[in-house]
């Protein structure tokens, strides 16, 4: 695959027909950015080359410019394959009218958490300490950074709308952090795994910026498709994803993805995420 393609060829998969040989097809896949489009084909091109080999399907990337896009891709009929966080998974699910299927995830995403962090100097040890503090979360279409910290203030009997000094969004993780280790925020919200990601690479030092709390383990990422592509297509996508452990260079894809190995995702997973999201009147 070219890196400098105009479409970014990312993975495929073959198309049974019924009665007839594996036919050429193609696939249209989009996610929404989590880094530049750059790095997301370098990170995935290595995926879409092993996929490309076993099904021998063409694939095109369409890129998107957020999750609301990506809903709009799948939902449009615009791409065929989507990458979604579990709040645009839910909404998603909801608009078509149950026609959204999911597919598989990575199995860290089935324990998925976010973490509050504050500084020493705050004196906030617990979740009620929040009140009339001001706490930084991500954009409200992310369910790590910003609906599930918000389902755990308002389970903490806090109203996060009026207990709580409003800070606009941050753009990512990465602010958020900056946003309390600066002292322009008292505390803020973010996905474990990249809390985690950010002390491991040291660009955050634990001592100067701990957690304080940890939500309860939920639901998040997930390959989807509308649930009138072939089922027999669904089931070879899905598989070509299921079997990377196992075959030569898998492990290497697998690390760069930040997975340890695709499961099958199912509905019920997001249950948690589906009422967060009813509660916060963002199921529309």
């Amino acid at each position: 695959m070219q890196r400098s393609a105009p479409v970014v060829r990312l993975m495929g998969a073959a198309l049974l027909l019924a009665g007839a040989a594996q036919a050429q097809s193609v696939l249209r896949v989009a996610m929404a950015p989590d880094a530049s489009p750059t790095d997301q084909a370098a990170r995935f091109e290595p995926l879409g080359q092993f996929i490309e080999q076993r099904f021998k399907m063409r694939v095109k990337w369409v890129p998107v410019a957020s999750e609301a896009f990506a809903v709009r891709a799948l939902l449009n009929r615009e791409a065929d394959l989507v990458w979604l966080n579990g709040l645009s998974y839910v909404q998603a699910h909801r608009r078509s009218g149950d026609k959204v299927a999911l597919l598989v995830q990575r199995e860290e995403d089935q324990k998925a958490r976010s973490v509050f962090i504050t500084t020493a100097s705050t004196g906030i040890k617990k979740l009620q300490d929040l009140k009339g503090r001001t706490l930084s979360l991500g954009p409200i279409a992310s369910t790590s950074d910003s609906l599930m910290p918000r389902s755990a203030l308002v389970a903490a009997k806090l109203r996060p709308e009026t207990d709580l000094k409003p800070l606009p969004p941050a753009a990512n993780a990465q602010a958020i952090v900056a946003a309390v280790a600066s002292g322009k925020a008292d505390a803020g919200a973010l996905s474990q795994s990249v809390w985690e990601k950010m002390v491991a690479d040291k660009q955050v030092d634990p001592a100067a910026v701990k957690v304080f709390f940890t939500t309860p383990v939920y639901t998040d990422h997930t390959w989807a498709t509308r649930t009138d592509m072939d089922e027999n297509t669904r089931r070879t996508i899905a598989g070509g994803f299921l079997v990377l452990e196992a075959v030569g260079g898998g492990r290497e894809i697998l690390k760069q993805q930040g997975a340890h190995r695709f499961v099958e995702a199912r509905p019920a997973g997001y249950d948690m995420v589906r009422a967060a999201a009813v509660e916060a009147g963002l199921n529309q």
